[in-house]
């Protein structure tokens, strides 16, 4: 049996309906994609997280009443309800509120979002490529999906390996990046999904690189060429989008190890304190001090960089070694204090990249 791919819903076309019926019923509204990423909501903070009961519904087809919050799993009190489309599940109708008191609803509010879905649907060929976009990266980001799959809607996009995928989390508001649509064959628009912008390009295209600012966060994955490559450089990406302050800015990237960042992205938020402790006493500039230590040639290339002179670096190498007790001539030791600045970072308790 051929295997369909599910329609495409516009996240423009799903908050117009979001939008419509949300204050009819007076209750906050979601619409979840195949994937599980809210792509329209009453409540606007909510849009671009991941809703893991949604892909409950998704799974079995049914409704799925959600009792208790869980902050973690991007989910509230509710009933989720299985959203079809020309008779394909294409996603999923979410309804805060106690289920008992919902679940009643659950059946016309999805038969109304349908509807509406089903007479406004846009046509518009650069909303339908912001919406492929926003499916393949999420569907990248969900890490659910398989590597053929991926590489149906890569060559729908006409992207040719090796790719690359970009993660930019500006320091301030950046409206300009939603305007910088997809180029045919070259790379996809801009679309914000858990916390930042993502785009995927091919290796030919243009780097953002150049465009990002001083305090923005900005990091491009190694280039890809193939489609189980790209998910795994995806996963990547996603861990640390997870942990903003582990992404360097543009100045501090010299110094960033995403060896030791993707580690501590990794490490259970439970663990991270015990981590830090060995770094406690340790501040931001004898921290940042070590880590570009840790990145250099040379001592010399280190104190070039800090504008320091030689003697002064092994001062602050030398306060180090007494506040800490680490001697960091020894590599095991060196990065086991690197860790631990690094889950400080983690924490917020030193600001450095």
């Amino acid at each position: 049996m051929e295997e369909h791919e599910p329609i495409r819903l516009s996240s423009d076309l799903a908050q117009k309906v979001v939008d419509t019926i949300a204050p009819t019923i007076n209750r906050h509204v979601n619409i979840m994609n195949f994937h599980g990423t809210i792509i329209a909501s009453s409540d606007q903070t909510r849009i671009g997280s991941h809703h893991e009961s949604s892909l409950e519904a998704i799974r079995d087809n049914r409704i799925v009443d959600v009792d208790r919050a869980d902050v973690e799993a991007g989910t509230q009190p509710g009933v989720n309800a299985p959203l079809m489309l020309n008779e394909q599940l294409c996603g999923v109708v979410g309804v805060t509120g106690a289920p008992h008191e919902v679940r009643p609803l659950a059946n016309l509010i999805a038969l109304t979002v349908q509807l509406l879905l089903a007479q406004e649907r846009e046509h518009g060929r650069s909303n339908r490529r912001e919406t492929e976009a926003r499916d393949l990266l999420s569907a990248l980001l969900a890490g659910i999906t398989d590597t053929e799959l991926i590489a149906r809607r890569l060559a729908a996009h006409r992207l040719r390996a090796p790719w690359c995928l970009e993660l930019w989390i500006p320091h301030e508001p950046q409206p300009d990046l939603r305007q910088q649509h997809a180029i045919d064959g070259q790379r996809t628009s801009w679309v914000y999904l858990s916390g930042g912008y993502w785009r995927l390009r091919t290796s030919f295209a243009s780097s953002a690189a150049a465009s990002v600012a001083p305090r923005d966060k900005y990091l491009g994955s190694s280039h890809a060429a193939n489609a189980a490559q790209l998910l795994s450089e995806a996963e990547v990406l996603r861990v640390l989008s997870r942990h903003p302050r582990l992404v360097p800015g543009r100045d501090s990237r010299v110094m960033w190890s995403p060896e030791v960042a993707v580690a501590i992205a990794r490490t259970p938020e439970r663990n991270l304190d015990s981590m830090a402790e060995l770094a406690a006493s340790v501040n931001a500039e004898q921290a940042r001090t070590l880590l570009v230590i840790a990145s250099a040639n040379s001592m010399l290339e280190a104190a070039e960089f800090l504008h320091i002179h030689r003697n002064t670096l092994v001062q602050r190498i030398d306060r180090v070694s007494q506040l800490t007790g680490i001697d960091i001539r020894h590599s095991a030791q060196f990065l086991r204090l690197q860790h631990s600045i690094y889950a400080s970072i983690a924490l917020g308790r030193l600001h450095i990249f």
